[in-house]
């Protein structure tokens, strides 16, 4: 079961910066949750709407069973490595840990954005939340 998902977005002046998405999953029939958290670099503009990004790691966060194990779960989530997701997916198909995220609609409070190579078949539609800070990072 998937659950809500938020992406944090820090850009520079020359479009590059990070790319943080996290989205609640739960599995056991919803007993067990986690924020599986994936970090990618934003290797700057492509064309006016799209940024490159390359997929780094990922990592389950605030796991409610390792919660469950008190101190013992937290010296095991604190120390536990983040999965190479970026390097395993170059293994299996070289370029696909790389994708262009493109925008096709964007204002105060709403995103559409696509991926490049998907552009007809992955819509994702984006909330602002919270307000923007100022800066380059927003939260959607």
């Amino acid at each position: 079961m998937v659950g809500p998902a938020t992406q944090e977005i820090d850009l520079d002046s020359s479009s590059r910066g990070t790319f943080v998405s996290r989205v609640k999953v739960a599995t056991l029939g919803g007993v067990a949750t986690s924020i599986m958290t994936t970090r990618a670099t934003i290797m700057g503009a492509e064309g006016v709407d799209g940024l490159r990004l390359k997929v780094e790691t990922t990592k389950p966060e605030e796991s409610t069973i390792l919660k469950k194990l008190g101190p013992l779960g937290e010296l095991i989530s604190s120390n536990s490595q983040p999965f190479p997701s970026g390097e395993a997916l170059e293994k299996v198909a070289p370029g696909s840990s790389e994708i262009v995220m493109v925008t096709t609609y964007l204002d105060e409070g709403l995103r559409v954005t696509r991926n490049k190579d998907r552009s007809d078949d992955d819509v994702f539609v984006w909330v602002r939340v919270g307000e923007f800070s100022g800066g380059n990072t927003a939260s959607l």
